[in-house]
This record gives C-alpha cells, structure tokens and sequence, in this order.
C-alpha cells in the first residue's frame, strides 16, 4: 500500500487517484522531486476522506477507470459533499480509452500512459506555477 501521507511534511496540493498502486507510487515520487505536495488514493472512498483531511488539495488527478467505480464521479461526490462542495477544485483525467464523454470533456485528459512532462504542465499551470523550472 502507498503511504498516503504527504512528502515532505507539507500539505498536499495534487490528489492523485488510480487503482494501480505503482502508478501512484511512480506519480507521488515524480511530485516530490518537483516539489509539488500530493497525496495518494486508490479509491473514490479513501479519495474523499484524504480531501476531508487536506484543505489545501486544489488539483485532482484521476484515472478514469478505477476498479469497479467511474473516476468521473469524483466530481459528481465533491459537488454532492457538503464539506467538499464549496472547495475550488480542479480535475486532470488520465485515461486509456480514448472515447470521451460529454463530463470529461470539461477537464484536461491525459492519455495513457502518461507523460510525465505533460502532467507537470497542467499541474504547474493549475496552482500558478508555470514560472517554475
């Protein structure tokens, strides 16, 4: 199981959701070496109980297909939460498949496998720190 607990004693700014541990693991490793906090999940579950425990969460990177669940509904859970709903939050879907529905459409989507340089991009581009090396 991926430690679930941010890298260096900050608190997460990227959510990364996948049910394929070494994924998280390899993205939560990446993120650290950027300096960029995140936290893992591997489920939509533990997803929102590791937002209910970091505030300061703002970028969700989630894969699409999770084990018996949509990654799409991350959002439809956040919006329906009550302590979640008024967070400003933003979404990166990683996916393999390449038919998009209407919802997904709505956020960036990286394709499978994805590449590191592209996800940094978005995630520097999204907590405002596309200036950064």
């Amino acid at each position: 199981m991926v430690n679930l607990a941010t890298q260096g004693g900050n608190a997460a700014e990227v959510l990364v959701i996948d049910d394929v541990e070494e994924i998280v693991e390899e993205l939560l490793g990446l993120l650290d070496l950027l300096d960029i906090p995140a936290a893992g999940a591997h489920s939509l579950d533990q997803a929102m109980r590791i937002l209910h425990g970091n505030p300061t969460i703002r970028v969700i990177a989630c894969d699409v297909r999770l084990k018996r669940e949509s990654g799409l509904e991350i959002i439809d859970l956040v919006h329906a939460d009550s302590g979640l709903a008024g967070r400003d939050l933003r979404y990166i879907f990683m996916t393999g498949d390449s038919m998009q529905s209407d919802a997904i459409r709505a956020h960036p989507v990286l394709a499978k496998p994805v590449q590191p340089r592209e996800l940094v991009r978005l995630l520097k581009a999204m907590l405002g720190r596309e200036d950064e090396a």
